[in-house]
């Protein structure tokens, strides 16, 4: 700050340039202000910084002027050197007020960031803002530990302390300067007893998960936030806390637009603010019920840029929507902005309120496993997502399954996404892009993600995976005439066996016949691409789910048919909570009933030491290492490891030396007396085996170890009978083992996912 009004008082403009910048952009920025002189920081970083722009400088323009350098002036060399320095050595020149003062640049977040030349006089009207606001702020503290002074925001409410008489608290010089982090930050509130704290979001965001900080806040006179969107949650849950949230709603071409620190806490409304009285502001229509919000020029306030003209008056188009309170009148949100709308290729547009790509990207960047996310989708049929991980879930996006295990992570955020996104913008799993370690997203000084780079960065991995999608929809199967039933149902039957590679009965279960989530999500896409391009259906009002919904060839069948005479379908599974828990008691009901009664056989206590153990699933990961465990295990005497048939006719043997070498574990042990390898199916009677088979098993286990639930978030309960049905069925077999004085005893296994919440 001292070194920015320094150079104001030197008769010079002040260009502070945000260090977040890439050197393409920070030449970019010298070239279009033709900028004289760079005071560098000592920091190595800052250097580089500087060298690298210069020389990207010259590469593109030989001609380029090629600006002075100097070191940074440092605390101690400004305020403690013994030096004497009079004011009549820099006299002052009066040169009007429409002399250029300050440049400050956008947060570049679609494009490189543009310079916004700053007047004295249009500063002094943005420093003015606190005098048509509603608080008397003489004597209180604000602090800006966190607000850069690059940034509009952070320089226009530090000159507030020359017009409001309030003070600010800054953190203590040093140098280098430490990062500014949202503890320091915090910390650096309360250290100097601040009444007000401005922050990021990001910032706040991250205080929320601190019951000390959320406490402290509370007792403040506010916690006030611009610079891009605070999540709705995160706002809610700090207001039910007793925080005095406040919106401050402004640019850096138009300073502060909203009543400064309004005097009125909102609460529950806190994302809504009050225009000051003396902006003038226009409200063009965008689409019903929001607006474009425009700052036209008056005698208190001349926006710093001029991009359009209203009946004669210069304005600013600032390109934010905003929607009214429903009843609070003058009250408006920021909904979003006009250039964030993504056009699909229908012409629909993923546009604003519930379908801005701000809030939905707002609800993932909640999601613990995030750091932030981009929306994508233009021009195309469907939206994706790319999503960078936060450090300690990084994965290389390459490994498939780690990918589709980081996708089942994020798979309730998403279905509380597609809750409140439109039809048209629902996200589905396979859409769900994950960045490289390699290339993390780039930021603005506001920690926000700089869309159009993140976007031209993973172009290349955006249009592959658009083309990973429109393979999936391509089936040698011609697209009936007409959609009635039988051709219909004939279609599906056709699709199923050529993505699945075997036929299934029309009335089966797909899923209990092999199909996974994968093939459940080729046979969509290609069930959808079938109907959009034979009848010109506008498939986006179709259920994501509908493959789940109705899983078998038949139903689907009757489903298309539904569609292409035009039914209406909800964008989720219409079942009622009554009803999904009337079908589990009836499941429940079903399979716990007339269980055999266990009879002890008192003279079995001299049969053979040592247990015996039925594991199922072992050629999966974590079977791999139960039967490796087992086997090794002195106490065990024998394993039988159960697994179903491959629907390929795959050996279970060679599987599992597949899946014992694929993570490095000794494949000897399939050759051991003790494990014995085995395909069944505990439906079936007898689990499918030999019966003399199953009768040496059933008179010797102890325990049964159960690792073969089939784990899928998106199945029906109806495609999961067969697996409780399994369940009985070993329940069963340890109840009636003979020659025994206890049943054998039974572990269950799945995941951890099975128990979260579905609501």
């Amino acid at each position: 700050m001292t070194m920015i009004l320094g150079i104001m008082r030197a008769n010079y403009a002040a260009f502070p340039i945000s260090t977040r910048n890439s050197p393409a952009a920070v030449a970019h920025l010298i070239e279009k202000t033709r900028a004289t002189h760079i005071l560098v920081g000592r920091e190595q970083a800052m250097h580089n910084l500087v060298m690298q722009s210069l020389e990207v400088l010259k590469a593109q323009n030989v001609a380029a002027r090629v600006p002075g350098l100097s070191p940074m002036p440092i605390f101690d060399e400004l305020y403690m050197s013994s030096e004497d320095l009079s004011v009549k050595e820099v006299p002052y020149e009066q040169r009007g007020p429409d002399t250029l003062a300050l440049i400050l640049h956008s947060s570049g977040s679609t494009s490189f960031p543009k310079p916004i030349n700053g007047t004295l006089h249009r500063l002094l009207q943005f420093a003015r803002a606190p005098c048509y606001g509603e608080r008397d702020l003489k004597g209180k503290v604000m602090s800006l530990h966190g607000n850069p002074m690059f940034h509009a925001m952070g320089f226009t409410i530090a000159s507030f302390a020359i017009t409001a008489g309030m003070c600010v608290s800054l953190p203590a010089p040093k140098n280098p300067p430490p990062s500014s982090t949202a503890e320091l930050t915090i910390h650096g509130a309360m250290n100097t007893r601040s009444d007000l704290v401005l922050a990021v979001p990001s910032m706040i965001e991250s205080w929320s998960r601190n019951t000390e900080y959320v406490e402290w806040l509370s007792q403040c006179d506010g916690l006030v936030f611009g610079g891009g969107p605070l999540t709705k949650e995160v706002g809610d849950y700090l207001v039910s806390h007793g925080v005095p949230l406040i919106l401050e709603y402004g640019s850096t071409e138009c300073g502060a637009v909203k009543h400064f620190l309004q005097d009125e806490h909102l609460g529950d409304d806190w994302q809504y603010f009050r225009f000051a009285d003396h902006i003038d502001v226009r409200l063009e229509p965008y689409v019903t019920g929001q607006y474009e919000c425009i700052i036209m020029a008056n005698e208190h306030v001349r926006p710093h840029v001029i991009n359009t003209t209203i009946d004669g008056i210069d304005g600013y188009a600032t390109s934010d929507v905003l929607e009214q309170h429903p009843t609070r009148n003058g009250y408006w949100r920021v909904l979003g902005r006009t250039d964030d709308q993504i056009i699909h290729s229908t012409g629909e547009k993923l546009m604003l309120s519930k379908t801005n790509p701000g809030p939905l990207e707002g609800t993932m960047n909640q999601d613990p496993h995030v750091v932030a996310s981009v929306i994508f989708g233009r021009g195309r049929f469907q939206a994706g997502i790319l999503v960078e991980p936060r450090a300690e879930y990084s994965i290389d996006p390459a490994d498939e399954n780690r990918l589709a295990e980081f996708r089942n992570q994020l798979w309730p955020t998403v279905q509380k996404i597609n809750a409140f996104a439109p039809q048209h913008s629902r996200l589905f799993k396979e859409m769900i892009l994950v960045t490289k370690p390699s290339k993390p997203f780039a930021y603005t000084a506001k920690h926000t993600v700089r869309r159009g780079i993140v976007l031209k960065e993973y172009e290349e991995e955006i249009n592959a995976l658009y083309d990973t999608i429109d393979s999936t929809t391509e089936v040698n199967v011609q697209y009936p005439a007409q959609w009635h039933l039988a051709q219909a149902i004939a279609f599906v039957r056709s699709v199923v066996h050529d993505i699945m590679g075997h036929k299934v009965a029309d009335d089966d279960d797909l899923f209990q016949n092999g199909c996974d989530s994968l093939q459940a999500t080729y046979i969509r896409n290609a069930l959808l691409r079938a109907i959009r391009e034979s009848s010109k259906i506008n498939t986006h009002t179709v259920s994501e789910g509908f493959v789940y919904d109705n899983p078998t060839v038949s139903r689907l069948g009757s489903f298309l048919t539904s569609v292409v005479l035009g039914a209406k379908f909800p964008s989720s599974n219409p079942e009622s909570s009554i009803a999904r828990i009337a079908s589990m008691h009836a499941m429940v009901a079903k399979y716990t009933t007339d269980f055999p009664v266990f009879s002890p056989d008192r003279a079995a206590s001299g049969q053979l030491s040592g247990d015996v153990v039925l594991v199922t699933g072992t050629t999966g990961s974590l079977g791999c290492h139960l039967l490796v465990q087992l086997a090794s295990n002195s106490e065990v005497r024998r394993v039988y490891a159960l697994n179903r048939p491959a629907r390929n006719g795959d050996i279970t043997r060679h599987r599992q030396e597949r899946a014992l070498l694929e993570r490095g574990m000794d494949v000897a042990i399939l050759d051991s007396d003790r494990v014995v390898m085995l395909e069944g199916d505990l439906t079936q009677p007898g689990f499918g085996l030999p019966a003399d088979t199953y009768h040496e098993m059933h008179t010797s286990v102890t325990h049964i170890i159960h690792n073969a639930w089939h784990v899928d978030f998106a199945l029906k309960l109806s495609s999961f009978e067969p697996q409780v049905q399994g369940i009985r069925a070993l329940v069963d077999f340890a109840l009636t083992v003979p020659a025994s004085t206890k049943p054998a005893h039974i572990q269950f296994i799945s995941s951890i996912g099975v128990v979260q919440s579905r609501h």
